[in-house]
């Protein structure tokens, strides 16, 4: 954002520390971000096994079918400006306000618009009750506004303990209140409540801890190049929003919304857990990377590194996934959830090599390369759509195996081709990266699967312990290994020198 700060006034603000205090906040920070997302893992899993054990999946279908919805409309409502405030070297209080009243008002007609064609997603689905949904969500969407700037506020000044707490307070609240309304017989409803639970109580605390109320609303023709900014991060974040929620859309409309239930169910229990995983490396990887850029070796080792710590923490637990989905998901959700397992073990396939699509971002944000981001989002966001299309002729796991073989043999390819045909990581550089971890999964293959039977609570959180177990010291033999293991020590002794 280097040409906004051309144009700022004088009484600009800004967020300086010295390399100490910057040193210090990341390692604090990535720690307690690491260890939050552990726990908001066991608070996500444990609510959502509760609430299926309480709820039919076809309760769950008939929210899914708004969701995307909600989904494409929240991608318009984030126009970039969080992001915006949170890089920008300098920014100006009339400019936080002027973002923040013209991002409300854009979600108050965003929300309006949503009522309006309420009766239309009825109609669409044949389902006259996800219309009352379809208006409550459009209110969650405002609520979710709200909170934008002060949480940009806080990541701005690398506050991240109250961010650490707002997550897991909200997400705490949502879920309490989630099961407290299923309980109590509201039945898909306690679905939508818990929602807006989890966002009013992140508001809130937001504020509170931001200390940050808006002016009156005003006119800054020095926000065009936030507007600039948030446009093209618009048509990425379009791109993304379609390869990922394409397939609720068909599925809902060809198959129905038991058959949903059961597809989206599955989606999120490998999702939610994958995007929690991510979160904290991607949260580090970009702004440490932004600052190495002009050190093109140490860039590349810590690319590389990051990368690993990824997979490290992924691929065994998407192989035991993958290889013991049906007693996975009937001691989790129950029996009567048994036809979701295939669905379940096709998209775990996918997120095999989630870690490593995912890492592209951050060479792409990195380099100044988001044009060709784009680009192949838009790319690959055409081939997932595709694949959803073909494999619906085939219902729900149909859908999953296409949408899994595509983005493991074509997105997944593409986009690291698009990655590594420019700039400071190359192809051969991901070759020697990556086959330590394709020959350990080759290994920890085996054994999972003839141990594919285990069953019960004892018995399959020992066969996930022996994934991991296994992988880790088949990765410490390989070349390569040794050296990550190294890496995480030296992590591990730069945070104990920091809490000191």
């Amino acid at each position: 954002m280097s040409d906004t700060a051309e144009t700022l006034p004088p009484d600009h603000l800004e967020v300086a520390f010295d390399p100490q205090d910057l040193k210090r906040r990341s390692v604090q920070g990535g720690a307690a971000t690491f260890g939050a997302q552990a726990l908001k893992f066991v608070i996500r899993f444990g609510s959502a096994v509760a609430v299926a054990r309480i709820l039919s999946p076809a309760a769950y279908g008939l929210v899914a079918m708004v969701s995307p919805i909600l989904g494409f409309v929240s991608t318009l409502n984030d126009l970039g400006f969080g992001q915006a405030i949170v890089r920008a070297p300098s920014i100006t209080a009339k400019q936080i306000s002027a973002l923040f009243w013209r991002n409300f008002i854009l979600s108050i007609g965003l929300a309006a618009l949503l009522s309006l064609l309420a009766p239309l997603v009825g109609r669409l689905y044949h389902e006259p009750r996800t219309i009352g949904v379809t208006i409550a969500l459009g209110g969650l969407l405002v609520l979710s506004t709200l909170g934008i700037v002060p949480n940009a506020l806080l990541k701005r000044e690398m506050r991240f303990m109250p961010l650490v707490f707002i997550d897991l307070a909200s997400l705490i609240t949502g879920a309490a209140v989630t099961i407290t309304t299923a309980v109590m017989g509201f039945g898909y409803w306690s679905l939508v409540i818990g929602q807006l639970a989890t966002s009013l109580t992140s508001v809130l605390l937001a504020f509170s801890f931001a200390r940050w109320i808006p002016s009156k609303f005003v006119t800054d023709p020095t926000i065009k190049a936030f507007l600039r900014f948030g446009a093209n991060l618009t048509v990425v974040n379009i791109a993304t929003y379609f390869s990922m929620t394409a397939d609720n859309m068909i599925i809902g409309v060809v198959v129905g919304k038991v058959a949903l239930g059961l597809y989206d169910r599955s989606y999120t229990l490998t999702i939610q857990p994958l995007n929690q995983l991510l979160a904290p490396v991607s949260n580090i990887s970009v702004p440490l990377l932004s600052r190495l850029q002009h050190l093109p070796d140490l860039y590349r080792r810590t690319y590389q590194n990051m990368l690993r710590i990824s997979l490290m923490l992924i691929v065994p637990a998407m192989l035991f996934c993958v290889i013991l989905a049906k007693p996975l998901i009937s001691l989790t959700l129950g029996p009567k959830w048994h036809e979701a397992a295939p669905v379940f073990a096709w998209i775990c396939f996918g997120g095999l090599v989630a870690p490593i699509f995912s890492s592209a971002g951050w060479v792409f944000t990195t380099q100044n390369r988001t044009g060709e981001q784009m680009r192949f989002s838009i790319a690959t966001a055409l081939i997932s759509i595709a694949s959803f299309a073909l494999g619906v002729h085939w219902g729900i796991i149909g859908v999953a195996a296409a949408a899994a073989s595509s983005f493991t043999f074509i997105q997944f390819p593409l986009m690291i081709y698009a990655m590594t045909r420019k700039g400071v990581i190359t192809m051969q550089d991901m070759v020697r990266t990556l086959t330590p971890f394709f020959v350990s999964a080759v290994i920890v293959a085996v054994p999972l699967y003839y141990l594919r039977t285990a069953s019960g609570p004892i018995k399959l959180p020992a066969v996930a312990a022996l994934s991991y177990t296994l992988f880790l010291f088949c990765l410490y033999v390989l070349p390569g290994g040794r050296d990550l293991l190294t890496m995480i020590r030296g992590l591990g002794a730069t945070l104990r020198l920091s809490r000191g």
